[in-house]
């Protein structure tokens, strides 16, 4: 038994080094380039910015929350409790932020026609940062408080009911086994919103990280950019460790409950049915701004296609860096508790906290003074940027596929297996197949999507399709964006479809 211990912390550490160097590793090459410290880094003005980079993600962060609580009990609760049909927010989930924000623009210009005085007030701002965000991360925060409830104990929830009402059954009981998954939720939230800049400054909201990407592209110290990132990061790093703390215990396989359907009071289902209608609209709103435009649509079909192309080739190398060392990560969340738990789960996340921007700095001074050097005039050079970014996102999308396998015959395997190993390739490797298929799909869309690495890792002749849109929306909206958006939410609802296949498949191999 001592020796088997010693065997799976052996491992653990190997994963958590492997980890640690692949989302590190440019980091460290920053630091190890040279001076730079000297510079004046927190002055006031950055320091307001910082303020600003704040604001936005906490407001963000909460109220995504505040409406996935109400959002998941309604669905828990309703029409909606179908084992795939619940899930309809994840639809476009991956789609990125400035597809919403160009969806707000136009949805503002609409209503300027009529009402002018909107135009003055809510083209810029903070109001429609925290608006546009809240869309884009809300359906994050809706899978992680609707996991939540797939947690709790049916039996215990029926019991609390013959006692009780729903509402404080809810408030008293439910609520509480919420807030793990929901402050983990809320601290991804807050990283991703205080770590970009795309959409604070499509509203003209200076920003911290855009003073990152602003500092280096007038001096071109790397190093300095590393030190300028870090309040960003200690203030990221802050905001990981406490709200992750408490999901470290959770380790056990998801269970989905039938047969509960609590009777709420009239102002609770009024607020979830609030909720569920945001969540439609998140879904609605990209589509009713713009198909309308298409209409007066005429021209560059093939130089959109060539951008997409790019970032198909590069996101799709991104994908297959990152599976497995995504998948050990996970696998060792998703294990039996332990002593190194906490520092396993640390170690998982905080990577995190590095801004996209920063990544794609070290990413470009890693191949700039190494034999990497070759590599820079082909896709893998901006694959490995995307590959680094979202390698964490992938962990924590596979840990939550994982938590829903069949431990019990995994177990079984391991105990009537002949030769060591063959239970994982013949019983464990397809049980978590579809999570990892799950999972690199959704990557694959977010490295679409991401502006802040591709905008640093760009080469000559291979501009990605975000950064297109991204230099397009500070033009202002057009019709030819504007079918550049509508090219890329296709593709994400035709994608996260096939995902809601393969989960419907998995269950029926059940």
């Amino acid at each position: 038994m001592t020796c088997r211990k010693f065997s799976r912390s052996s491992k653990a550490v190997v994963i958590c080094l492997i980890y640690l160097l692949f989302t590190l590793l440019p980091a460290g090459c920053l630091l190890a380039s040279g001076r730079g410290f000297e510079t004046g880094l927190l002055n006031a003005r950055r320091a307001g910015l910082l303020v600003n980079s704040f604001l936005i993600a906490f407001i963000t962060a909460a109220v995504c929350l505040v409406i996935s609580v109400f959002a998941s009990l309604r669905i828990q609760a309703g029409a909606w409790k179908r084992p795939l049909l619940r899930w309809y927010f994840l639809l476009l989930s991956p789609v990125p932020p400035y597809i919403y924000a160009l969806s707000y623009m136009n949805l503002i210009r609409l209503l300027g026609r009529i009402f002018p005085e909107i135009l003055r007030y809510r083209m810029t701002g903070l109001f429609p940062c925290v608006t546009v965000e809240t869309f884009a991360y809300l359906p994050f925060a809706c899978a992680a408080a609707l996991a939540a409830l797939d947690q709790v104990n049916g039996k215990e929830w029926s019991a609390a009911l013959t006692f009780d009402s729903a509402d404080s059954v809810f408030f008293r009981v439910i609520l509480p086994k919420q807030i793990p998954w929901l402050l983990a939720a809320g601290a991804v939230i807050f990283v991703l919103s205080i770590t970009d800049y795309s959409i604070p400054s499509l509203f003209q909201v200076n920003v911290y990280a855009m003073e990152i990407f602003s500092d280096y592209s007038a001096a071109g110290q790397s190093v300095h950019s590393l030190y300028l990132s870090l309040p960003l990061m200690i203030t990221a790093a802050a905001v990981i460790i406490l709200s992750f703390l408490p999901l470290q215990n959770i380790s056990s396989p998801m269970k989905s409950e039938e047969g509960i359907r609590p009777v709420y009071l009239p102002a609770l289902t009024f607020a979830g049915n609030a909720a569920v209608g945001l969540t439609l609209l998140q879904i609605v709103l990209p589509l009713i701004s713009f198909i309308p435009l298409l209409a007066s649509y005429q021209g560059e079909y093939v130089p959109a296609l060539a951008e997409l192309w790019n970032s198909c080739i590069s996101g799709v190398i991104a994908v297959l860096l990152l599976t497995v060392p995504a998948a050990a990560m996970a696998l060792l969340l998703s294990s039996d508790v332990s002593l190194l738990k906490p520092v396993i789960w640390m170690i998982a996340v905080l990577p995190l906290c590095v801004p996209g921007v920063l990544t794609g700095i070290g990413v470009l001074k890693l191949f700039s003074s190494t034999p990497l050097y070759v590599l820079r005039r082909g896709a893998f050079f901006s694959a490995a940027g995307l590959a680094i970014r979202y390698l964490p996102v992938a962990a924590l999308i596979q840990y939550g596929c994982f938590l829903r396998l069949d431990r019990e015959r995994i177990r079984a395997a391991r105990l009537l297996q002949q030769r060591s190993g063959s239970a994982f390739f013949m019983v464990q490797l397809p049980l978590m197949a579809p999570g990892l298929i799950i999972s690199g799909i959704i990557v694959f869309l977010l490295t679409l999507g991401d502006v802040g690495t591709a905008q640093v890792l760009m080469t000559a002749g291979r501009e990605p399709m975000s950064v297109k849109i991204y230099n397009y929306l500070h033009y202002g909206s057009s019709e030819k964006v504007t079918y550049f958006c509508l090219m890329q939410t296709a593709a994400c609802i035709l994608l996260m479809g096939t995902a809601y296949g393969l989960e419907a498949w998995r269950k029926q191999k059940r």
